[in-house]
C-alpha cells in the first residue's frame, strides 16, 4: 500500500485554521479533512506550541493566537492524525546549518520547521511565509535525497459540474394532466 502524503505545518497554517483567516482557512480546513479521513498525515514541531503565541509588533500588542483559543490549538495538535516532532539536537544542528547556508530563511523558528521537514522526509511544508520560505520550494534535499516542496496548503478542488439528466429537461406543466391522470 502506498504511503500517505506527509504535510508539515508551519505555525502560520495552524494560526490560519484556528483564527479562520479569510483566504487561508479554507485550504487549512481542507487539509484537516483529508487528514481526518486518513488520506494525508499532518506533521508539526512541538516548537509550534510556543510559536503560535507570536505578537505583532505594534502599539496594541496583538497576539496571533488569543488566550481563549489556546486549548483549541492544543486539542488539534493532540489529534491522532497529527504527528508532533520534538526539537532535539539533530533538528537544532540542522536548523543552524540551514541558517548559515540559506540566510533567506531569516528566523531560527523557520529553520527549525524546515530542518524537521527535511529530516523526516516530508513531502510538502505548508506555510504562508512568502519571503522566508516559499522561495525555497524544490531547492532543499530531504534525508532521502528528494526535494522538499514548500507551498501554501492546497485549496479544495472545485465541485464537479452538474450534468443535467434526462429528467431535468422534462417539465410538467401545472395545468397539463400527467399521463396517469389522462389515462385514469
Amino acid at each position: 500500500m502506498p504511503s500517505r502524503p506527509k504535510y508539515y505545518w508551519d505555525a502560520c497554517a495552524w494560526i490560519a485554521l484556528i483564527k479562520r483567516e479569510p483566504g487561508r482557512f479554507e485550504a487549512c480546513k481542507y487539509v484537516i479533512e483529508l487528514a481526518e479521513a486518513g488520506k494525508v498525515e499532518i506533521w508539526t514541531s512541538a516548537f509550534t506550541l510556543a510559536e503560535v503565541f507570536k505578537r505583532r509588533i505594534d502599539a496594541n500588542h496583538v497576539y496571533a493566537l488569543d488566550e481563549d483559543r489556546d486549548t483549541d490549538f492544543e486539542d488539534y495538535i493532540e489529534k491522532d492524525f497529527v504527528i508532533t516532532v520534538q526539537v532535539d539536537v539533530e533538528v537544532g544542528t540542522a536548523a543552524r546549518r540551514l541558517l548559515r547556508v540559506h540566510p533567506e530563511i531569516g528566523k531560527p523558528q523557520d529553520a527549525i520547521h524546515v530542518a524537521t521537514a527535511l529530516l523526516n522526509d516530508i513531502d510538502e511544508l505548508h506555510t504562508f511565509d512568502r519571503v522566508d520560505l516559499l522561495g525555497l520550494n524544490g531547492v532543499l534535499d530531504r534525508n532521502d535525497s528528494q526535494k522538499l516542496g514548500i507551498c501554501p496548503p492546497p485549496f479544495p478542488p472545485p465541485p464537479p459540474p452538474v450534468t443535467p439528466s434526462l429528467f431535468d429537461a422534462l417539465e410538467v406543466q401545472p395545468n397539463e394532466p400527467t399521463r396517469n391522470q389522462a389515462e385514469g
